[in-house]
């Protein structure tokens, strides 16, 4: 869904796809017919975001074949859905993180997803984001590979400049801090990526994360703020299903905080906020895909609703 704030700034608001995640279009378009359509239907909207996660075969399989990079965002236009974001773990499935930053593999995969999103993003959108892992596991990262890792971000700002000189389309990639990662903490990741390019990389913000006192969240956007790196994306869960879920602290402070600062002009960003709902597709898978699609609508229904409640309005 689109949100305006009164400053002009268009706020993406879109669900992370990734609950059903498919290994190949066929069973991505099927997928999104049966939940992402009812889903959109049950909010009343003809236009809803949704952040895909596409599986290493799918990427190539889409890069490879223009006709079917065509087809995919036909088949998203003739349902009403929009993709501004997309998922970058990649593995076998969105559980599984994949290759670290090191491996050759991690930035191929994450080049193949910018260039599908430069041409998946609406006309009248400028940015896309890209989350992907924070740069690997500690346990695993000796101090050579730091350097390897390094070179390779590097490599990747190069190629997202060049790809905004031929798309026009800004593709931003954002280090989401993880306990037990190389970024455990915003201040980890600035200094990691803060300083290679602050127009294409930067990082996303867990809401649930900072909320839950992980980290402080007022610091972390001063941090950001003081580097002029971006905040691309932030992922929320709400905690009104506490009963399936487990209680989860209130993001809607984070939430604010973060937008205030954004909306602002504090920190750099692309507006882009995604519900996260993989908690509770467990419980819910078996209860059937009415279960799933009411639940992700609760979500991007809250979410919708204390967007406005802080004084965005919603867009035609």
């Amino acid at each position: 869904m689109r949100l305006w704030h009164k400053d002009g700034t268009l706020v993406h608001l879109s669900y992370n796809a990734g609950v059903h995640p498919a290994e190949d279009l066929e069973n991505l378009i099927a997928h999104l017919t049966r939940y992402a359509v009812p889903v959109r239907k049950r909010l009343g909207v003809e236009r809803m975001g949704v952040g895909l996660w596409l599986s290493p075969s799918v990427a190539d399989h889409l890069t490879a074949d223009r006709i079917e990079l065509v087809r995919l965002r036909r088949s998203l236009e003739e349902r009403g859905l929009e993709v501004v974001s997309l998922n970058g773990t990649g593995g076998r499935n969105q559980g599984v993180p994949g290759p670290d930053w090191a491996k050759p593999e991690r930035y191929r995969y994450t080049m193949a997803l910018a260039r599908i999103l430069a041409f998946l993003l609406p006309e009248d959108v400028r940015f896309g984001s890209i989350s992907t892992i924070p740069i690997g596991w500690r346990r695993d990262w000796p101090a050579d590979l730091h350097t390897i890792a390094s070179r390779r971000l590097e490599r990747l700002a190069r190629e997202l400049r060049g790809l905004h000189s031929v798309t026009g389309k800004t593709i931003r990639v954002g280090f989401e801090p993880w306990p037990g990662c190389v970024l455990e903490t915003t201040e980890q990741a600035l200094d990691r990526v803060g300083g290679i390019d602050s127009e294409h990389l930067g990082v996303c913000l867990d809401a649930c994360h900072l909320a839950g006192g992980a980290e402080e969240a007022g610091a972390a956007l001063r941090g950001l703020a003081a580097v002029g790196a971006p905040v691309v994306k932030l992922g929320h869960v709400h905690n009104h299903m506490a009963a399936v879920c487990g209680e989860l602290p209130s993001t809607r402070s984070v939430m604010e905080d973060t937008l205030t600062a954004m909306l602002s002009g504090a920190v750099n960003g692309t507006a882009h906020i995604e519900v996260e709902a993989h908690d509770l597709t467990v419980p819910l898978r078996a209860k059937g895909p009415g279960a799933l699609v009411n639940a992700i609508a609760e979500e991007l229904d809250w979410a919708r609703f204390n967007l406005t409640s802080l004084g965005l309005r919603l867009a035609a």
